[in-house]
């Protein structure tokens, strides 16, 4: 750096002089009458200002690294994702019952190190009851971690741990939030994926802790595993297997446009396991058995339209038919407001209006009965259970963010 300095300064002294060396041959009394220390002050100034100008470049060079650093610093912190959603309705059911409800969900995702994807989420649910047949009113408010979990992909796998969603088909069996699952989903093609999961079911509210020898209730061996084919944006087939134990389940669903708006979807699934355990006071096993046989349940759903842009609009009819003691818990299926152990045969009808992109105005109601078998008697030994009526009517608001 010193040399190339040098070598300036000289240059720009080298410049001054020449046009006095070539001047008419008089360049030695020129020379002579040139003040010396003039021209030691110049060349002083010339290298002080060279100097400040390769500060100048350093300190630009180093805030210009210090900026990009701290940019791309910013870039790859883990960002944080919000989303969400809210529910608020009415339902009145074939007790005369009214029921006010209402839930909101808090979820957070962020990505870790461009590898790892990181979700954590609360709901809150609150259920008011009026009073009916000179029963007090009640009320009841709870809190649950709707999922906490870590995810990673490996190529065309990608595998998620932790408290998560999980659901099969159209949700017949299966569609529940809160589960403590390692989940694989393989895009094996473009149109076929695979699906897997193992770990246990969630009782939600009522777990305690295992070492309690009289727990309210006790959590259960959940896996899993299902195919899908997807024949178009709109169509699919599939199906499933898996344990809830002691229940095993075995499923087929598909959905497919029919023409226009109008579109179809179903879903079958069979419990295989012939042995139904006797209700305990945990929740476990159930109230009404003695069949020893298989059940099974399906429904149908013809719709029309879809409610998702604001002022759009669907309406869906369904059927369902589901047999006593085709689910231990009820609170798994996307049914769970309507299907108990007590079976469920009826029809639905829904309507929903997209009020905006956000937003949607729905109502729900059913004209139903309980399905049991005359087979399974209470407790194993005494009577079977009457059939009686179920319907219900639910209207909603739901918002997601």
């Amino acid at each position: 750096m010193k040399n190339q300095k040098k070598a300036i300064v000289l240059g720009l002294t080298a410049s001054m002089l020449m046009p006095v060396c070539f001047n008419g041959g008089t360049a030695e009394a020129a020379a002579a009458d040139m003040d010396v220390a003039a021209m030691q002050a110049e060349i002083n100034d010339l290298t002080a200002r060279l100097t400040d100008l390769e500060n100048s470049l350093a300190a630009a060079k180093e805030k210009q690294e210090a900026a990009k650093s701290e940019k791309k610093a910013k870039k790859e912190a883990p960002t944080l994702k919000w989303s969400g959603s809210t529910k608020s309705g009415y339902m009145y059911d074939e007790k005369k019952t009214g029921k006010i409800k209402a839930e909101a969900k808090i979820l957070a995702t962020t990505v870790v190190d461009k590898t790892y994807d990181v979700g954590l989420g609360l709901k809150f649910k609150s259920t008011s009851s009026e009073p009916n047949n000179g029963k007090y009113s009640s009320e009841k408010n709870k809190v649950k971690l709707e999922q906490a979990y870590v995810g990673r992909s490996f190529g065309p796998v990608y595998v998620k741990a932790g408290v998560q969603t999980v659901s099969l088909g159209e949700g017949l069996w299966l569609a529940k939030s809160s589960v403590n699952q390692f989940t694989a989903n393989y895009k094996m093609t473009p149109r076929d994926t695979l699906y897997a999961g193992y770990g246990r079911d969630s009782q939600d509210y009522l777990v305690n802790d295992t070492n309690d020898n009289n727990p309210p209730a006790r959590t259960r061996l959940l896996k899993f595993a299902q195919y899908q084919h997807d024949f178009s944006k709109d169509a699919y087939a599939g199906l499933y297997f898996g344990t809830q134990q002691p229940e095993r389940y075995l499923g087929v669903y598909g959905s497919t446009p029919i023409v226009g708006k109008f579109g179809i979807s179903a879903e079958y699934v069979r419990n295989t396991n012939k042995e139904k355990p006797g209700f305990s006071d945990n929740g476990y096993g159930y109230k009404y058995f003695g069949a020893n046989k298989n059940t099974q349940g399906y429904v149908i759903s013809l719709n029309y339209g879809k409610a998702k842009k604001k002022g759009t609009w669907d309406i869906i009819g369904q059927y369902l038919n589901i047999d006593q003691n085709l689910f231990m818990d009820d609170s798994y299926t996307d049914w769970d407001d309507y299907i108990t152990a007590d079976g469920f045969k009826g029809f639905g009808l829904i309507m929903d209006y997209a009020t905006s992109d956000h937003t949607k105005l729905s109502l729900l109601r059913y004209w139903a009965h309980t399905n049991p078998d005359g087979d399974n008697l209470k407790g194993g030994t005494g009577s079977s259970l009457e059939k009686s009526p179920h319907y219900s009517t639910y209207l909603k608001f739901t918002t997601k963010f």
